[in-house]
């Protein structure tokens, strides 16, 4: 998946290098090699999307082949030697091939090992942000409140997010900082905003990121409302202040224009919190600022509201994932408490479940192999009669209900055929007699079927024996003259059964 995403991001941003790999947490080399190979194989977005993340890994890379563990050696020790003057580091290098020659990395690869250290030095400086390239995001320490039934204080989250160029910012007030209420937050900030930057960036905040550090892991959901938007995460490196100061300022901003603005105020609902948030919003970004007077908005107008992608057509929407590691034998995997199917040819496989609140998503290897409507039916199952093997799907067939739904795509005299044999006390009775008239089918076609089912009601013997003989004497005729034999015993046959038999009513 790491590859599908860099690919993603060099095709479909204008990122670089070291962007990327902090969003797909690979190295800047890595991100390097694959844009020099989508750049020489003349790769192009919308044929890459359809390959799927596995194939696009076995078409960029080559087999792992074995080989020794390579050792980084002392990166700030090499950086404080090189201080020593006359020092280089192609003799710190020499000295460390020497001392290592087997597992010693190659001359280029320490040299971008100490870049990505020194990358990591503290550093100051000003930041310059491209309209439409990042949205800040981040929570309020600050929390506005709400009043229950019985007047006790309910105390919120104060969700904020700022565009880096034009400072324009959204707030919203959440129940929690959980990552439902999180996406959410996102969701309609991009509406709010109108549009999609390019890359978003959090705190560390479990919401955003389960593990922070030089290369952090994004959270599961927050990494499929990203690439659900074609956005690249960038977290904030920690203890970095500086990292998000837009941010940070836009949150000071909200603080003083909209939540101290809401304290002599009384809310029963956070729906009502909201609306009043929301025309001060308003206020704030239209609120002239001091260093050109022009407020948020119109430097939103002016600099980022066409630099902006548009919206997908549908918004993001909040889904569980749930891993089950091997589908059981009987392809029907559970879902808090509800069993659904999935391909019988997956069974023995792992498959990944996103459960929205009205669906049911099942991914194998990021491809969707089912997709179900959510049941809350604690026990029940949810079958696709597309996952069976024909075996199964036709015993699930084999059913008065089923019977009568094959008759109907067989033929109208099919049908009352079927129909007569289970119009009895206990329709299960007749289904022997629909078994033999289905491998029928397999013998002589749907067309000859039905033409000897009406000859069965014309004879008056609309039994299964009438209606073999009956083919019977169909199949000898294509290849007889009229006036054969097999005619005269058809005719005889008729009169025998019109005689011993008498016509139940369908």
């Amino acid at each position: 998946m790491q590859t599908f995403d860099v690919v993603r991001l060099v095709l479909t941003t204008s990122l670089k290098n070291h962007e990327i790999a902090l969003a797909a947490g690979v190295s800047k080399t890595t991100v390097s090699r694959y844009r020099q190979l989508a750049r020489a194989k003349a790769l192009v977005w919308d044929d890459v999307a359809t390959l799927g993340p596995q194939a696009l890994h076995e078409r960029l890379n080559r087999p792992r082949s074995g080989g020794r563990r390579k050792e980084t050696p002392d990166l700030s020790l090499i950086h404080d030697q090189l201080h020593a003057k006359g020092m280089t580091l192609q003799l710190l290098w020499e000295d460390y091939k020497r001392e290592n020659p087997d597992t010693a990395l190659s001359y280029s690869h320490l040299a971008a090992q100490l870049r990505s250290y020194r990358d990591t030095l503290p550093t100051v400086m000003r930041q310059h942000h491209a309209p439409g390239e990042r949205v800040f995001v981040d929570y309020s320490g600050l929390r506005p409140h709400y009043l229950d039934p019985t007047g006790k204080k309910v105390p919120v989250e104060l969700f904020v997010g700022v565009l880096g160029a034009s400072s324009l910012m959204f707030a919203l007030c959440t129940a929690t900082q959980q990552v439902p209420d999180f996406l959410r937050a996102h969701v309609a900030m991009f509406e709010y905003f109108g549009g999609l930057p390019q890359v978003l960036v959090p705190d560390n905040l479990k919401s955003a990121v389960t593990t922070a550090g030089k290369t952090p892991k994004i959270q599961r959901a927050y990494a499929d409302l990203a690439r659900h938007y074609g956005l690249a995460v960038l977290p904030t490196r920690p203890s970095r202040p500086r990292d998000k100061a837009s941010v940070e300022t836009g949150v000071k901003f909200a603080q003083q224009r909209i939540l101290a603005r809401l304290r002599h105020q009384h809310f029963y609902s956070l729906d009502e919190l909201n609306a009043a948030v929301a025309t001060l919003l308003d206020e704030a970004n239209d609120r002239p600022m001091v260093k050109d007077s022009l407020s948020r908005r119109q430097r939103f107008d002016q600099l980022e509201r066409a630099a902006l992608r548009p919206l997908p057509p549908e918004p993001y929407v909040y889904a569980d994932w749930i891993v089950v590691p091997t589908v059981p034998k009987d392809y029907h995997i559970p879902v808090n408490g509800h069993f659904y199917s999935v391909p019988h040819t997956l069974i023995g496989e792992r498959v990944e479940v996103r459960v929205t609140e009205d669906t049911v998503e099942v991914r194998h290897r990021q491809k969707t192999v089912a997709h179900h409507p959510r049941s809350n039916v604690v026990g029940g199952h949810t079958t696709s009669a597309a996952h069976q093997p024909e075996a199964h799907r036709a015993q699930a067939g084999r059913t008065p209900e089923g019977m009568v739904t094959w008759a109907k795509e067989v033929g109208p005299h099919v049908l009352r055929f079927v129909r007569h044999q289970l119009n009895r006390a206990q329709p299960f009775l007749g289904l022997p007699a629909c078994d033999v008239l289905r491998s029928l089918v397999r013998k002589h076609g749907t067309a000859a079927l039905d033409q000897a089912a009406k000859v069965t009601f014309e004879l008056g013997s609309p039994r299964i024996t009438t209606l073999k003989r009956v083919l019977d004497n169909q199949t000898a005729a294509q290849g007889a003259p009229a006036s054969s034999a097999p005619r005269t015993s058809y005719a005889r046959g008729a009169r025998y059964h019109a005689q011993q038999t008498e016509d139940t009513p369908c």
